[in-house]
């Protein structure tokens, strides 16, 4: 179905190697720090030298393994939350991990028909379509599923239809190439036929038709200025009304999946952090600037097929509220314009297991808007 298998995926983060941290680990040092790193993520607990010694494949002793993990905490990719505790991993020690030493963990067939058959059960609205996806994200990863809809002011204008709706109350729906629509309804001082709108209407497709919506939005006014037929100033109202939906995303862009799953997450059981995700989780317009925030340095790479897939760890987030939370995002795509999709939850995830299914959802949403649009 896709043309990126996960071995390509998975050679993509072997290339990885070369661009981690500064600090060279050698092959004891990364084997003791990957095994912290996965079972404090199983067990959400922090990580001993005894534990690692019996539930990793790693043929030293405790002692050895403690002077190695003095030195990675001094490094920084760990740390010790109070006296006498093991040891839990840092930002600095999960990015290391993600870039380096993960293992990319495949989808089951269960799994990967689960989230095919979800998305083809679903109607050709786009909405849900994205919706479906967000709770399908959620139901897997046990995480926050999220979904912006594609970047509308990417694509070509196809078509714009004025429909009376009320006595002086229109809609205004604009279609572009790929198939996506987007409407408004606007207020209007006095009614106007159904002809007269249809006139306006065949006025702005004429001019604009063909136009990506950034130059529409750069250009209209010039574009337009030397219209004589129709209700010239109705041309201004329905233009300045309809650069909202050109402009930029809103809310009700963002599909969301799972919130009962964050909150339940160990991490935000204490007042500060529950705190901390409600409010986030309450503003979408924060949501937005997370989704759309570029990725630290250190995620970025050269290959093209990488850069789909954006993980971006705790303190790396811009945004104050997710801080102590991982974002793994991929862009989808509806014909020439694309949309982001991911998962959000605290920094103790299964990374090798959400890359791939990110990864694997938008290549299936992407399919699925080609088959459907």
């Amino acid at each position: 179905m896709f043309i990126h298998s996960f071995y390509a995926l998975f050679y993509i983060f072997e290339i990885k190697r070369v661009m981690s941290s500064s600090i060279k680990l050698n092959m004891r040092e990364q084997t003791v720090l990957a095994s912290i790193i996965e079972n404090f993520v199983h067990t959400g607990m922090p990580i001993g030298s005894k534990y690692v010694a019996t539930n990793s494949n790693i043929d030293i002793s405790p002692a050895s393994i403690r002077n190695v993990m003095a030195d990675l905490e001094k490094w920084g990719f760990i740390e010790q939350p109070h006296t006498s505790a093991g040891r839990m991993p840092t930002g600095k020690g999960y990015r290391f991990y993600v870039n380096s030493l993960m293992k990319i963990q495949n989808l089951t067939k269960k799994e990967k028909a689960h989230i095919i058959d979800s998305l083809e059960r679903v109607s050709e609205d786009i909405e849900s379509i994205l919706e479906t996806a967000s709770s399908t994200l959620a139901n897997i990863s046990n995480q926050l599923g999220v979904v912006l809809a594609p970047r509308f002011f990417e694509g070509i204008f196809d078509r714009m239809e004025l429909v009376p709706i009320a006595d002086k109350k229109i809609l205004i729906v604009i279609s572009i190439k790929s198939g996506l629509v987007k409407t408004i309804s606007i207020e209007i001082e006095k009614s106007i036929s159904r002809d007269k709108l249809h006139e306006v209407a065949h006025i702005i497709n004429e001019r604009l038709h063909g136009l990506t919506l950034t130059e529409i939005k750069d250009t209209v006014d010039f574009r337009l200025k030397d219209v004589s037929r129709g209700y010239p100033g109705f041309i201004d109202l329905i233009i300045s009304n309809a650069k909202p939906l050109i402009d930029c995303f809103s809310p009700s862009d963002l599909h969301i999946g799972g919130t009962s799953n964050i909150v339940t997450q160990p991490e935000f059981h204490d007042t500060e952090a529950v705190r901390r995700i409600t409010g986030f989780l309450d503003d979408r317009t924060i949501m937005l600037h997370v989704l759309n925030q570029e990725g630290d340095k250190e995620s970025e790479s050269d290959d093209d097929f990488f850069q789909t897939i954006r993980i971006v760890i705790g303190k790396e987030n811009k945004q104050e509220l997710i801080k102590h939370c991982s974002l793994i995002t991929a862009s989808y795509h509806v014909g020439s314009i694309s949309g982001t999709l991911g998962v959000i939850g605290p920094t103790r995830m299964q990374y090798p297991k959400l890359v791939s299914l990110v990864d694997y959802m938008a290549r299936a949403l992407t399919d699925t808007f080609t088959k459907k649009h």
